[in-house]
Formats: C-alpha cells, sequence, structure tokens
C-alpha cells in the first residue's frame, strides 16, 4: 500500500476536524512532512502551543480502534515513553495529547527542529547511558506486556531462524527458545529503558547537539547488554567512541560472551531478514547471514 496524496488530503482534514471542533485547538496551518512505514507525520502551526508535530497511522487497517494494531501501540508507547523520559530531562519532544477514536488516531507533540549535521557517537553513547539510568517508577511498555526480555529474546530468535531458513533455503540450527532463555536470565545486569533504535535518524540534532531522540517503537524493558550488542552489531556508529560517551563498560565486561552472543545474533538475524526482504541489498545480506552462522557456532561452544 502506497500513501497517496488523497489519503494525505483526507488524514490532514481529519486531523484538523478533531483539533479544531473537538479539541477546541486554533490550528492556523497543516503540511504533511513524512511518512513512514506505518505513520505519517504532519506539521501544524496552533494559536496558542506554535508549532507541533502530529503523528498518525496512515495505512486505513493500521487507523482504526485496535489496540492490538501495530500503529495504535506505536502512537502509546511513543506517548507514554516520551513522557516518562521527560521527567527526568531526557530530550524527548513534550507530548501534548494523545488521541484515539474509531475514526482516527494521532499523536501531538512538540516540533522539534534540526539540521543535517552530523552528531558525534561519544554524544550519542552519553544520551543512551543516561536513558539507561532513567529510573523505571512502575514504566510499563504496552506491547511487553510484563514479559521479560529474556523470554521475548528467545522466542524472536526462534521464529527469525525460521523466516531466515525459510527466505535463503538455508539450514540453520540453534539451541532450543529453553536453552536460550536460561542462559540469558543468568545475567545479573540491572533492568533498563532500551530504546533499541539508537542511530542517527532517530535523533534530531543542531549544529552536531542534539536535541530530540524519537521513534520508541522498538523500546523495552530489559538488560543494556541487549542495546550495546545491538549497537555494536548493526555498525551504524563508530563503537570506540560510543562507548567513551557511554562511559560505564564495565557491564561489557561483566557480562558472559555467550550471553553478548546471544543478543547479537538477534540482531544479525533481524539484519540478514531486512536485507533479504525488506531492502535488496545483497552485500549486506550476505554479510549479515554469515554472521549468524559465526554466532551460532559461538555459543554452541558455551553449551
Amino acid at each position: 500500500m502506497i500513501l497517496t496524496n488523497n489519503t494525505i488530503e483526507k488524514l490532514s482534514m481529519s486531523i484538523l476536524n478533531v483539533l479544531n471542533k473537538r479539541l477546541d485547538w486554533q490550528i492556523e496551518e497543516i503540511s504533511f512532512i513524512d511518512n513512514g512505514v506505518v505513520n505519517a507525520v504532519f506539521l501544524i502551526n496552533e494559536k496558542n502551543l506554535g508549532k507541533l508535530a502530529v503523528r498518525t497511522p496512515w495505512r486505513s487497517e493500521e487507523n482504526m480502534m485496535d489496540k492490538d494494531s501495530s500503529g495504535i501501540i506505536s502512537l502509546k508507547k511513543e506517548a507514554t515513553i516520551s513522557e516518562h523520559c521527560h521527567k527526568y530531562q531526557i530530550p524527548v519532544p513534550k507530548i501534548h495529547k494523545l488521541y484515539l477514536s474509531n475514526e482516527i488516531n494521532f499523536l501531538v507533540s512538540d516540533f522539534v527542529s534540526g539540521d543535517n549535521q552530523e552528531i558525534s557517537s561519544y554524544d550519542i553513547g552519553e544520551l543512551t547511558s543516561k536513558i539507561h539510568t532513567v529510573p523505571l517508577d512502575g514504566l510499563s511498555i504496552v506491547d511487553q506486556n510484563e514479559r521479560t526480555l529474556s523470554n521475548i529474546v528467545s522466542h524472536r530468535i526462534a521464529e527469525r531462524v525460521k523466516s531466515l531458513s525459510k527466505l535463503m533455503n538455508i539450514n540453520i540450527v540453534v539451541p532450543s527458545q529453553e536453552e536460550f532463555e536460561t542462559i540469558l536470565d543468568t545475567s545479573q545486569t540491572k533492568n533498563s529503558l532500551l530504546h533499541l533504535d539508537v542511530r542517527q535518524p532517530n535523533l534530531i540534532g543542531e549544529n552536531g547537539k542534539i536535541k530530540a531522540i524519537i521513534d520508541w517503537d522498538n523500546a523495552i524493558i530489559g538488560n543494556p547488554i541487549m542495546e550495546l550488542m545491538r549497537i555494536s552489531e548493526s555498525e551504524e556508529l563508530n563503537e570506540g567512541e560510543f562507548l567513551k560517551g557511554y562511559k560505564e563498560v564495565d557491564i561489557i565486561k561483566n557480562t558472559d560472551a555467550v550471553i553478548q552472543s546471544i543478543y547479537r545474533l538477534d540482531t544479525a538475524l533481524m539484519l540478514s531478514i531486512l536485507f533479504t526482504f525488506f531492502i535488496n541489498d545483497s552485500e549486506k545480506r550476505d554479510y549479515y547471514v554469515k554472521r549468524v552462522h559465526f554466532l551460532t557456532q559461538e555459543i554452541r561452544k558455551y553449551l
């Protein structure tokens, strides 16, 4: 399904109707900014609040009052986590309104402008460390459903192995879900809020300084080693500079290598599928498929 100009027009009119007529806001203008797989983003100018961003699911099947749809979950997660982080001075756009109905669902937040200047991996490491030290204070992630990260990752690896094996017509043999979960549960590292998609496109900056971190769709509560291994495995940041900014690297030294490898495997599987099915990049696909085989062998050495 493609986001058409007709859909953009319908969404903007629905947003204006709700804000002006139902919520008594005074919207002076609205314009389309961008869209992802699930959400479209609009810029509005409210008379009293100024420039705001409106995020709404653009696929018709997502913009319904189905609590289990990824569109609704995405909005709820962004609202809940941003409001929580805002209390602890994590740079996130301030949330103004989460609106859910049978007609349209959207989230209104501050509009944070930025430029295209790259943010240093050191500064991103510092921010990630701050996120990992935010008090949880009863924070609940809507799609985690009180499951542990160990349970989620072990189940996800099994599913991703099946998917990649089918896509590539290859045989990947990994330990059982129960074995993975048991190993991951041995970690004594304290749980943290994890963003799990820390990279340049999800950071808004100006003159190289971070103004906001956005897109909490992958966020979860669990072992911060998961985040560090994902950043390392995805290779989108300078890992050395990132860790200098993160500073608390002792948690890596104090974590068993097999646990690190399992979290790396989860990421390598995800990227293998991404570059096989969603993004046609044979070079990256082949690299991460090799990583899957290597990490599988490494894990088996410890069993």
